[in-house]
């Protein structure tokens, strides 16, 4: 038998672009119309191909100050009447941003945003062009010139610690800060980070989750699960947020260890 490890570290999600001017996703009725329309369970089936975890805001389901309490935004077609409250009767136009990489991805999202009223434009481009149009430290232009609605791409919680590595990066003057300021998100966040007791630094965590989730500040998707196969004298010791072989040892049944013994004896 072969052990099969799975490794959840990865996070998709779609920025909102609510800095240039006029930003129709500045109104919380849009962000949340975009969550409600992903039937993430379909989503993950043709998608991802079975493999990943539905989550309900930033922090990957085995991540640090991650709520398992806080439910994911269910699919709910009928909430496309949120368009027409936010003044879109008619439906609105966005363009949607995706690297090459997560063109399935990026299809999906697409089809599914057009069935509740949305006109999807996508645009598909390597990794360096997503980078210049969504890192505000590359572009050559200022982010308010950029004329992408949202832009889906991935990332990886290196710390497991997503006051710094996430939230710092997609929502608090971070290289991928495209929301306007939220002074209720960057006061939890500053209590997080004025004390050093890990209960209360986790409990506080999940005020800005569920914070985040009800403002529907990103689209929400899922975290990738990949897995690893590993012979079956293979002692792996699996990390939160990588893969690290640091630990990994094997049996004395493991091949190379019999190998070793049999030169040995000759």
């Amino acid at each position: 038998m072969i052990p099969i490890v799975a490794e959840q570290r990865l996070q998709i999600e779609v920025m909102s672009h609510m800095r240039k001017a006029a930003s129709p996703w500045r109104d919380v009725r849009l962000r949340q119309a975009v969550n409600f329309a992903i039937n993430r369970e379909n989503f993950i089936r043709y998608g991802a191909k079975g493999n990943g975890v539905i989550i309900p805001a930033l922090v990957p389901a085995q991540g640090f100050g991650h709520d398992p309490d806080l439910a994911p935004y269910a699919f709910d077609p009928d909430k496309g009447l949120l368009l027409r409250e936010a003044g879109y009767p008619e439906g609105l136009s966005l363009t949607l941003i995706a690297s090459e990489d997560l063109t399935v991805q990026a299809t999906v999202v697409s089809k599914m945003l057009e069935q509740i009223g949305f006109n999807v434009t996508l645009q598909l481009v390597d990794a360096d062009a997503f980078n210049r149009q969504t890192f505000i430290g590359q572009m050559k232009q200022a982010p308010e010139q950029q004329t992408w609605d949202i832009a889906l791409g991935r990332w990886i919680d290196l710390l497991n610690f997503p006051v710094l590595m996430v939230y710092t990066q997609f929502a608090l003057d971070g290289g991928y800060d495209w929301l306007t300021e939220e002074p209720a998100l960057r006061q939890i966040y500053e209590q997080v980070l004025g004390t050093v007791d890990r209960e209360q630094q986790q409990q506080l965590i999940r005020q800005m989750e569920q914070h985040t989730r009800d403002q529907a500040y990103f689209l929400f998707l899922y975290n990738p699960i990949q897995l690893f196969a590993v012979n079956k004298e293979v002692r792996f010791v699996p990390y939160v947020n990588r893969l690290d072989l640091a630990d990994l040892s094997v049996t004395d049944q493991h091949w190379s260890v019999r190998k070793q013994k049999a030169s040995t004896q000759e």
